[in-house]
Formats: structure tokens, C-alpha cells, sequence
């Protein structure tokens, strides 16, 4: 046999296993999307599950995707989940979510961005953590103009803190 007939055989071993572990994947997302579904409607709660989407990945496979995600109020308004394409989606930031990581102590923005990642209980993706700094940058920037919150400083020197 030939380097190149084995090196043929050996890619289409490995495309084959590759195939099966793609179809065991697909069973076990099948099954674990059929539990939550019989797990919402057990609690009652079926409108927590907020989308059923289908994907189509490149080869154009199709795959389901259960996305729960718990509503939160915020205010007078009802709020879910949104997906930030990642795996895990970023939690709901409003309400009091951002005055609560304000403290009597000034901060930095980076301080308060760091302690709204432990809040979260994931570490975020890149992405994801890009997103959070953009709500709170706007979040903060608000509740300053609304004297909810006071900051001093300029640029990176910016701290905020209640009064």
C-alpha cells in the first residue's frame, strides 16, 4: 500500500468517527432539549422557554437548540433573556443591577466591570464581556445624569460612588 492510500485510508477512518461523535452529539441534544421541555411543563412554567430555533450549520445539517431563559422583571416591565450568540447568554442588566455594584468607596469603571463579572456566575467570552462594558458604560453614564450615582475624575481617572 501506497503513503497515499493509507494516508486516504486513514482520513476516511477519521471522517467516519468524526461522523459517528457528530450523531451521538446530536441524540444526546435531542434528549437533553425533550427533558427541559418535560421539565418546564412539569413545574408549570412553559413560558419560560422562550425560543425553539433551527440552526443549519455549513454542510446544511440542521440542528435544535432549546434556549431557556428565566424572566426577569425589571421595573414595570417583563424582560427576557436575548441570545448574544454565545453559549451562554448575559443575564438581564437593569434595574438596580448596576447601582448595586456603586459603592460608598469610589471605584473605577474597570472595578465595577470586574465585579459585575463575578456577579454573573460564568466567566463571560470575549464578546460577551465586551457587551457587559457596553451596558455599563451606558448604565453608569445614565444614572450620573439622573443623580443617582456620583463620579469625579476624567477619562480612566473616573471613579463613581454613591453620596
Amino acid at each position: 500500500m501506497s503513503n497515499l492510500e493509507s494516508a486516504k485510508a486513514a482520513i476516511q477512518a477519521e471522517l467516519s468517527h468524526a461522523k459517528q461523535g457528530f450523531a451521538y452529539y446530536q441524540s444526546r441534544i435531542d434528549a437533553l432539549e425533550k427533558m427541559l421541555i418535560q421539565l418546564a411543563s412539569v413545574s408549570g412554567a412553559m413560558d419560560s422557554i422562550s425560543t425553539v430555533s433551527i440552526e443549519k450549520s455549513k454542510r446544511g445539517s440542521k440542528s435544535t437548540a432549546v434556549r431557556v431563559a428565566k424572566t426577569q422583571k425589571v421595573g414595570k416591565t417583563k424582560r427576557t433573556g436575548k441570545d448574544s450568540g454565545g453559549g451562554n447568554e448575559l443575564p438581564s442588566t437593569g434595574g438596580d443591577f448596576w447601582p448595586n455594584l456603586v459603592l460608598v468607596q469610589p471605584r473605577s469603571a474597570s472595578d465595577i466591570l470586574k465585579a459585575a463579572i463575578s456577579s454573573i456566575g460564568f466567566v463571560p467570552t470575549k464578546l460577551q464581556t465586551q457587551k457587559l462594558a457596553g451596558r455599563m458604560t451606558f448604565a453608569l453614564n445614565t444614572l450620573v445624569k439622573a443623580k443617582k450615582i456620583q463620579d469625579s475624575g476624567k477619562g480612566r481617572g473616573r471613579r463613581f460612588f454613591r453620596a
